[in-house]
Parts: C-alpha cells; structure tokens; sequence
C-alpha cells in the first residue's frame, strides 16, 4: 500500500533540489513525479513544481483521514500556489484537469 512506499523511499529525507539538479547533469530535462500529498506538499514548499495535473474520479470520500492533493501545514491564502488551467480532458468518468503554476513577475 501507500504507507509501504512511503515508508520504503521517505521523501522528507531527499534534498529534492540536489537530487533534481543532478538529473538535470544527466541530460533530464523534464521528470514526472507521481505520488500522494506528502510528497507533493514537499515538491511545492521547495517552488521545485512546474505542471500540475489532477485527476477527479467519481468517488467522494470525506472525513479527516482522507487523502489530498496536497497535505501538510497547507499554505496561507496569500502566498497559496496559483495555478493556470491549461486543458481539460472526460475519459470514462474521470475528469484530467492540466495546470501550470504561475511564477511572480520580478
């Protein structure tokens, strides 16, 4: 299950930063990552997240214990990432929303 993976490869202990630049020194340009919201909450607090895509399944789960997109301490309001919609895709139930982050403008 989920708890097995994360116990086995824990993200908090990765400098995801390091870890992406020497892939970049190997010759990768673009990486998918593919994971919980722990992960992604990480991938996000480091600003190391370019695209985002989410997927809506037809299943509502509720209650504390649920999972999210993205978990953690979360993000004030003010400084929360802004996403920019970039497609939209149906298949068999299932809604595939494509984002970008948006940077500031210096």
């Amino acid at each position: 299950g989920s708890q097995e993976s994360e116990d086995f490869f824990p993200h908090s202990s990765i400098d995801w930063t390091d870890a992406l630049q020497q892939l970049a020194s190997l010759g990768v340009k673009r990486l998918a990552v593919l994971g919980g919201g722990q992960l992604v909450a990480s991938l996000l607090a480091a600003d190391l997240i370019d695209e985002f895509w989410l997927t809506v399944c037809p299943l509502i789960l509720g209650g504390a214990s649920s999972p999210t997109p993205v978990e953690g301490m979360g993000f004030d309001a003010a400084l929360a990432p802004r996403l920019e919609l970039i497609s939209v895709q149906a298949k068999e139930g299932e809604v595939f929303l494509h984002y970008r982050l948006q940077r500031p403008k210096d």
